[in-house]
C-alpha cells in the first residue's frame, strides 16, 4: 500500500515545528527504511511505502510525545490539514458548503492513500457519513489521521458548530472505517 508524499512531508515538519529539540533524536530511533524516505528530498507527487513513509514514523510520534499513538496520528492530521489549507484553498475552505466540503475530503483522500476506496456513504440535513470501504493495510494511524484531517477542515470552514467523530475503525478489526460528519445548518 503507498501514501503520497505530501501526506508524508507533513510528518517530519510537525516534528520540527513542535518538537524542535528533539527531532534528531526521533529521526535516529526511525527504522531504517523510514529514515531513507525522510532523510531524502520527499517528493509531493511521488508514492512512498505507507508502513515506512507514515504509519513507523507517525508510531514513533505517538510513542515519544503523546504516549499514545491514536492522539499522535490525530494532531498529525490536524497539522496536515493546517498545512493544505493555504493560499486558494483558505479561501475556498471559506466559502464552500458543507457538502462541498464532505465530497472533495472524501475525494482528496483517494489522492493521498492507494489502493482504497473512500466516498460519502449517508447523507442528510445537517450530517454526513464518510466511510473508508477497501484498505488492504487497515490502521488506526490512518483512521485518526484522516479523522484529524477530517475535524480541523470543517472547524476551519465557516459551518456552525462542525462536529467529527469517528464510528467504526478498520484499524480496530471493523468491516469499514467511518466518519460521522454533522454540522448546524
Amino acid at each position: 500500500m503507498e501514501v503520497k508524499g505530501t501526506a508524508i512531508k507533513t510528518v517530519p515538519q510537525f516534528v520540527k515545528d513542535n518538537y524542535p529539540d528533539r527531532y534528531s533524536e526521533w529521526f535516529e530511533k526511525l527504522p531504517l527504511e523510514s529514515k531513507k524516505i525522510m532523510s531524502d528530498r520527499i517528493s509531493l507527487t511521488q508514492w512512498y511505502s505507507l508502513k515506512w513513509g507514515l504509519v513507523a514514523p507517525t508510531r514513533l510520534i505517538g510513542e515519544m510525545f503523546y504516549n499514545d499513538v491514536e492522539k499522535a496520528a490525530f494532531e498529525l492530521g490536524r497539522f496536515s490539514s493546517a498545512m493544505a489549507i493555504k493560499g486558494i484553498y483558505k479561501m475556498l475552505v471559506k466559502v464552500s458548503s458543507p457538502s462541498f466540503i464532505v465530497n472533495r475530503a472524501s475525494s482528496i483522500m483517494t489522492g493521498y492513500y492507494r489502493p482504497c476506496v473512500i466516498e460519502v456513504t449517508d447523507r442528510s440535513k445537517g450530517r454526513a457519513v464518510i466511510s473508508i470501504t477497501d484498505f488492504p493495510e487497515a490502521d488506526v494511524v490512518v483512521d485518526h489521521r484522516v479523522y484529524g484531517w477530517i475535524l480541523n477542515t470543517m472547524q476551519f470552514s465557516s459551518f456552525h458548530s462542525p462536529k467529527v467523530s469517528l464510528r467504526k475503525s478498520m484499524g480496530k478489526g471493523d468491516a469499514v472505517t467511518e466518519f460521522v460528519v454533522e454540522w448546524d445548518e
